[in-house]
């Protein structure tokens, strides 16, 4: 009798989670909630992700393309060698709390950004490294004059930080209220469960066929992809092979596999003996076997990194020959390096992400066939990336993605200049001279050359241990269509359904 019980409030509960969502929902489950939702500030994924479909660019990516298209701007032009771009907007647009969009607002979000970058600058100025002007030229045009070409500009400016807000979204108290232009409204936001996004009913590119979008957080890989397969949820990120093969064989769910441009690295805090030492990195690259731990972890779904910059992307040097997989070499390195005996160290990684929970307790067993103890140090995603800026770690276990230009890949997270993100505090003059001319030079065939030369370098002095380049895996229920995963990993919604 309690056993009939159970079962009948189980399906009563399953039943009341359909009906909740109905198909104008979609739930969406996330291991991290986001952080905020001001473009103007910092952000990882899990906010991004949200603020690209709260709030929108001059321009952004093409579905299924890493070209650009016009999105706030219907048009631009060019000259001055590339130094000066005129952008013509589109009309008719209105923001969230019924402001027009105009050239004036284009204007006020970048200067709030440059004010806001001199005391914050990591992730504006390597953005817009050489903005020297944006004005007004009248109320449907806006200039951008810069001190030097600037090869990526409209990929930066399809990236969060070049979203427009409206003016009212900033309070004199510092407060900030989410007012885009974009296909979906903010709505609520409880902090560490559920944050959700309203269709705009006015929104200029036509109407949007979901209600709302509810990103829901599940901290359980194995909760998570419990939902999908049972109808409660309708969307999941994958981030193991593990919650994969949990999906496998259910015909009503189905798996969306696409290339990303995140690669997954091992980064040596090089300020920190003995790390300080090219022998002991080179050593850790002998020690680890990427093909077998990405079998272990992912199966088929992710490949082996040799460098940092995908191998969809333009300038990736595949003539690089990576470290073997050579315990004997690894020790003979070490004994050179007066560690024969070993050493303790810790390593860093994002509590949530069982991915990344795998390949710190492979490269712990590696280790200890070393004699290196190396402690495991599962931190949030927030605290680990703070501590890490500070310096705090010895190695650290990360993932990067950006934009599809080959700048984003290396000048960030490999450099000292303003703006970096280098979490290993790596820095060799020469790279960055080689990555400045490449970002200012216009021509590909040259910036291609460029980058090679600068893989190379990143290469010999093991700056990072690229490790593996993951596919974007999201499960979804098949009554969900026109999902688009975009080339910086955000999932948006504008253009999806659900029968």
């Amino acid at each position: 009798m309690v056993g009939w019980k159970r079962h009948v409030i189980f399906f009563a509960l399953l039943f009341c989670g359909f009906l909740i969502q109905g198909k104008g929902t979609l739930i969406y489950l996330r291991a991290i909630d986001a952080t905020h939702l001001d473009p103007g500030s910092p952000s990882e994924l899990w906010s991004s992700e949200v603020i690209m479909n709260i709030f929108e660019g001059l321009v952004r990516y093409r579905s299924g393309s890493y070209e650009v298209e016009p999105c706030l701007a219907e048009s631009w032009k060019t000259d001055e060698g590339g130094k000066r771009w005129v952008f013509s907007l589109r009309s008719g647009v209105r923001f969230h709390n019924g402001m027009r969009f105009d050239a004036q607002s284009v204007v006020d979000t970048f200067m709030r950004r440059l004010k806001d970058g001199e005391a914050e600058p990591r992730k504006w100025w390597f953005f817009f490294p050489y903005l020297n002007s944006i004005r007004v030229l009248d109320d449907r045009t806006v200039e951008i004059v810069l001190e030097k070409p600037y090869a990526p500009l409209l990929c930066s400016l399809a990236d969060p930080i070049a979203a427009i807000v409206a003016p009212q979204s900033y309070g004199e108290n510092g407060s900030f209220s989410p007012i885009g232009t974009g296909p979906f409204r903010f709505q609520s936001w409880e902090l560490g469960k559920d944050l959700v996004i309203k269709r705009n009913e006015d929104y200029w590119g036509g109407r949007i066929a979901l209600d709302q979008v509810i990103y829901k957080v599940v901290a359980n890989p194995a909760a998570k992809t419990a939902r999908v397969r049972n109808g409660v949820a309708d969307i999941a990120r994958i981030n193991s092979a593990t919650e994969y093969d949990q999906l496998l064989g259910i015909k009503e769910v189905k798996v969306l596999t696409t290339n990303s441009l995140m690669v997954f690295y091992l980064a040596f805090n090089i300020r920190k003996p003995p790390f300080d030492r090219v022998e002991v990195r080179r050593a850790f690259a002998h020690m680890i076997n990427k093909v077998g731990m990405i079998k272990h972890t992912f199966q088929k779904l992710a490949i082996p990194a040799v460098t940092p910059i995908p191998p969809s992307l333009f300038g990736s040097n595949d003539r690089i020959e990576d470290y073997k997989y050579d315990m004997d070499e690894a020790r003979r390195l070490l004994q050179h390096a007066g560690l024969g005996n070993g050493f303790s160290s810790r390593l860093y990684f994002a509590e949530r992400n069982l991915g990344a929970r795998k390949i710190a307790g492979i490269v712990a067993g590696n280790a200890r066939q070393l004699k290196i103890d190396l402690t495991r140090v599962p931190l949030p995603f927030n605290e680990l990336t703070a501590r890490c800026d500070s310096g705090e770690h010895d190695i650290v276990l990360l993932g990067w993605s950006g934009p599809p230009d080959p700048d984003f890949f290396l000048y960030p997270t490999l450099t000292m200049e303003r703006g970096n993100k280098n979490r290993a505090f790596y820095d060799n003059p020469r790279l960055t001279e080689i990555l400045l001319r490449a970002k200012a030079t216009l021509d590909q065939r040259r910036r291609i050359e460029l980058y090679r030369e600068a893989q190379r370098i990143i290469h010999r002095d093991v700056a990072w241990i690229s490790l593996y380049h993951a596919k974007s895996m999201v499960t979804y229920r098949d009554n969900v269509h026109g999902l688009y995963v975009n080339p910086s990993d955000y999932m948006i919604f504008r253009q999806v359904t659900k029968e």
